[in-house]
């Protein structure tokens, strides 16, 4: 039930319902979730201890503030990860089965778009380059990437509706096309324009935005 009540949280905060720097107040999303304040305050210490949430002294917990610099730091880190994932998955033995996997999850984000659910394509795409992490066979390597997960959740949240979802997807399959082909020069470029999309957008022009928009 923590696991779930922390999910609960972080999809609210995909779908926008709370933005970055929000005070989160547990016996509201207890109410909220129909579900007792015990296992809501767990999972907001485990969101804490994963850098989504932020408690303050006299001010209780927030959800993580975002910034156009704290956006470029995380996706630097993020970057070399998956960098990192592509070598060692192809040096894996192996052909393009190695990659069946992630193909079944670049078709999972694809029908997560017809949802019309931001939360569900945030958890699909946080689900595929999980699973390209996975495909490294580096276990320690596959959970940095998932301590990171949930705060680019957040950040894919709040610029998902700047962001052409059709054109995410095809990035995602020439970059699996790329892996089946053991072309790790095309693999590379691919995931870099797919990563480095978020240094040129203006996250807190967005989120200035959203604070904006009228409630309800």
């Amino acid at each position: 039930m923590v696991e779930q009540a922390a999910e609960a949280i972080v999809g609210a905060a995909a779908r926008g319902v709370f933005l970055p720097g929000d005070r989160l107040v547990e016996a509201e999303i207890a109410r909220d979730l129909g579900i007792s304040r015990v296992p809501v305050r767990e999972a907001l210490r485990l969101l804490e201890s994963q850098g989504i949430v932020v408690s303050t002294p006299y001010k209780g917990m927030r959800l993580m503030q975002v910034s156009n610099a704290s956006v470029a730091e995380v996706m630097r880190v993020r970057l070399a990860l998956e960098t990192l994932a592509l070598q060692e998955a192809l040096r894996r033995p192996g052909g393009p089965e190695r990659f069946v996997g992630l193909r079944r999850f670049a078709d999972a984000y694809a029908h997560a778009q017809e949802t019309g659910d931001p939360a569900a394509v945030v958890a699909a795409e946080e689900a595929f380059h999980g699973e390209l992490c996975r495909c490294s066979g580096n276990a320690p390597l596959a959970a940095v990437w998932n301590s990171l997960a949930r705060q680019l959740a957040v950040v894919w949240g709040l610029g998902q509706a700047a962001r052409s979802m059709a054109e995410s997807a095809a990035e995602h399959d020439g970059l699996i096309a790329a892996l089946e082909r053991g072309d790790l020069k095309a693999a590379t470029g691919l995931l870099t324009v797919h990563v480095n999309w978020h240094m040129g957008f203006d996250f807190e022009a967005a989120l200035d935005q959203r604070r904006r928009q009228p409630s309800g």
